[in-house]
C-alpha cells in the first residue's frame, strides 16, 4: 500500500499540521513558491476563462502550484467542452469532470473535508464569571 500523506497545506486548513510531526524532513528541501500557478500555453478563449474564473475563486487558499497546473488545465479543458454543448457532453467525461473537481476541491463537499480556513478560536464562556 502507498504512503499517502496529505499536504501540509491541508493540514494547516484543517488545524490539524503539528511543526514536530510535519515539518520539513528531507535536508535541502524548498517549499514551492507561493502564489497561483500559471496557466499552460495551450489554455486559449473559453478554456482561458474557466482557468482565470477559478483563480478569481481558489488563489486565495493557497492550495494550488505549480505542480497542479496541468490538473488544473485538464479540468478547464473539461469544463470548457461542457459549457459549449452540455446536451452532447458524454456521460463518462461528466463524470471525469466531477472527480477532477473533487481532487482539486472544487466542490463544496471537498472544501468540507479541509475546512474553510476561517476557522475562530474557542473561547471560554466562562472565563468572565471567575
Amino acid at each position: 500500500m502507498a504512503n499517502r500523506r496529505t499536504p501540509d497545506n491541508v493540514l494547516k486548513l484543517k488545524g490539524t499540521y503539528r511543526a514536530d510531526r510535519h515539518g520539513l524532513k528531507a535536508e535541502g528541501y524548498e517549499p514551492p513558491a507561493a502564489g497561483y500557478p500559471t496557466a499552460p500555453d495551450y489554455l486559449k478563449g473559453p478554456q482561458l476563462a474557466v482557468w482565470r474564473e477559478v483563480e478569481a475563486v481558489m488563489a486565495r487558499c493557497n492550495l494550488y502550484t505549480q505542480a497542479d497546473a496541468a490538473k488544473l488545465a485538464r479540468y478547464c479543458c473539461i469544463e470548457a467542452e461542457f459549457r459549449a454543448d452540455p446536451a452532447a457532453f458524454p456521460a463518462s467525461k461528466l463524470a471525469q469532470l466531477r472527480l477532477t473537481e473533487r481532487d482539486l476541491y472544487l466542490d463544496p463537499e471537498s472544501r468540507a473535508r479541509i475546512g474553510s480556513g476561517t476557522r475562530q478560536k474557542k473561547t471560554n464562556p466562562f472565563a468572565d464569571l471567575g
